[in-house]
């Protein structure tokens, strides 16, 4: 898979083109920074990624060239003890008390909060029926999967909705066509390119789930240089704008597809959510988030 040109385009732009497989220093020492942010090849970039790569950047001058390392595929469970035990320096997950006690959370949301906000897919052939739902009590009658290591499992069960966990997402199309569940949900800045290729599925209009679940880069205890490098990137990538552009450049497409603000808000709590996560700080949530989650 090669990238777009329009998107080469937009990265070299911001100055992240050449150093999003592997950085090449300046001058003296790289450091080393193995992450778990991508299961495709190195030319296929992904968001995630791209905004690790931005925050280094940003931070080349003050802290100096590094060297990016691709761990191999892992669950997040299994990323978070590779951190824990130094074997992995990054990762990326929801926010919860127990990962913030394991790892070092570096309290920006990648996702400018909307990673809580739900999309619901079903079999194309239902979709009439299900976008019926009209309230949480009639959703909550349905049968949805999640995967097990992802918070959103617990947040789903503790709002009282049963949830078939599994194990790997690429599962959930196949329950789907078997019947086995009748939905199955994700964010709503990754859910297109998925369901696009899988033509019997399709998105559910009309409705959504939606909870405050940030979404961090996680770091290894044993690097506490690395938080404080890529919170010092935060701060200078969220005041000039390069931040912004890149959240547009990459999610703003899927966004607008998505058109949240005419569709129901099915509301849940997240119990999980530490408690001094950052909800104050409007510069971190998207507007949509702010008006409708963070109070």
């Amino acid at each position: 898979m090669s990238m777009s040109r329009d998107r080469r385009r937009c990265l070299a732009a911001l100055g992240l083109l050449p150093a999003l497989g592997a950085a090449t220093p300046a001058a003296g020492p790289a450091s080393l920074i193995r992450h778990s942010l991508v299961q495709l090849p190195q030319d296929a970039p992904n968001y995630e990624l791209a905004v690790l790569t931005l925050l280094l950047e940003r931070t080349r001058a003050s802290h100096g060239p590094y060297r990016l390392a691709f761990a191999p595929p892992m669950s997040q469970s299994r990323a978070l003890l590779q951190l824990a035990g130094g074997e992995l320096d990054v990762a990326t997950s929801i926010t919860t008390a127990q990962h913030e006690a394991r790892a070092l959370a570096v309290r920006v949301c990648l996702y400018r909060g909307l990673i809580g906000i739900r999309l619901p897919i079903a079999l194309a052939r239902r979709r009439a029926e299900l976008e019926r739902v009209a309230s949480l009590g009639e959703a909550r009658r349905l049968r949805l999967a999640q995967v097990e290591s992802w918070p959103d499992t617990q947040i789903l069960k503790a709002n009282g909705w049963p949830v078939q966990g599994i194990t790997r997402r690429d599962s959930f199309p196949e329950l789907l066509t078997r019947e086995r569940i009748d939905l199955f949900a994700l964010g709503a800045i990754e859910v297109y390119p998925l369901v696009d290729a899988l033509p019997a599925l399709a998105v559910l209009g009309g409705w959504l789930i939606a909870y405050v679940a940030p979404s961090y880069f996680f770091v290894s205890p044993r690097r506490p240089e690395l938080a404080e490098r890529l919170r010092r990137g935060w701060d200078l990538a969220l005041a000039d704008g390069s931040f912004a552009a890149l959240f547009e450049q990459w999610l703003g497409p899927q966004l607008q597809r998505a058109a949240l603000p005419e569709r129901r808000w099915l509301t849940l709590r997240n119990p999980g959510l530490p408690t001094d996560t950052p909800l104050q700080d409007e510069r971190l949530w998207h507007p949509l988030v702010s008006a409708r989650l963070r109070a």
